[in-house]
């Protein structure tokens, strides 16, 4: 009888012992997965990058290429203004936004087949083709260009190597002011020697508002119209 009542206990204690064993193995995994378990920064998403000490992103995020870290807030792949600028600025045809015009008055004869040109670059719009063998109205230079008078009574721009300007004469012609001379026949041009007033000059040609002398010296350049008698 007693071993018996013994062996019952056994039995019992071996039991509670599996039990505990089983609660204690089951505890930690219940811990972890029960509400205690929340992370430290509480309220964030749980899809949400959360920057570490310091500010910066936590390993798992990928930092931004440097084109996205141009963009602004908005759209994936919406470029700021500035960039959008910069874009164009770098494919755009340079065209001047300003210019200044030397007066003149010529009709001179084309001698090249070009464009006649909306400001004076070439990369603007082409307002009608040059025809060698025409005529056309020069009303001004700019540093590079000619500005013309169309048929149309629109104002273009034109290559003075298209044209004809010099009308040669052969004549002597005092000065009443002195005068820089010039390697072309515009103010822009460089300056080659001076003639002064008072003095002769021979001219050559006649080149718009300008007349092309030669010196004694044998150098040939342009003087304005408005320096001789």
């Amino acid at each position: 009888m007693t071993n018996n009542r013994n062996f019952g206990w056994v039995r019992i204690a071996a039991c509670a012992g599996i039990l505990g064993a089983a609660l204690y193995a089951w505890a930690p995994a219940a811990h972890a997965a029960g509400p205690s378990a929340a992370p430290s920064d509480e309220g964030v998403p749980e899809t949400s990058v959360v920057p570490a000490e310091g500010g910066a992103a936590s390993p798992g995020a990928a930092a931004p290429s440097p084109a996205e870290a141009e963009m602004t807030p908005g759209p994936v792949g919406a470029p700021t203004a500035e960039a959008h600028h910069m874009a164009a600025s770098h494919h755009a045809p340079a065209v001047p936004t300003h210019f200044d015009v030397e007066p003149a008055d010529a009709v001179v004869k084309v001698i090249k087949a070009d464009w006649v040109y909306s400001e004076p670059a070439k990369t603007s719009k082409h307002l009608e083709p040059l025809q060698p063998d025409k005529f056309v109205r020069v009303t001004g230079s700019t540093h590079y260009f000619l500005r013309v008078h169309l048929k149309n009574g629109q104002t273009g721009y034109i290559d003075p190597a298209t044209v004809e300007i010099l009308k040669p004469i052969d004549k002597i012609f005092h000065l009443s002011h002195n005068a820089a001379v010039l390697e072309k026949p515009n103010k822009w041009s460089k300056k080659l020697s001076e003639v002064h007033e008072g003095h002769d000059v021979h001219v050559i040609a006649l080149a718009l508002n300008y007349a092309q002398i030669r010196m004694r010296s044998g150098l040939e350049g342009f003087i304005p119209l408005s320096s001789m008698e």
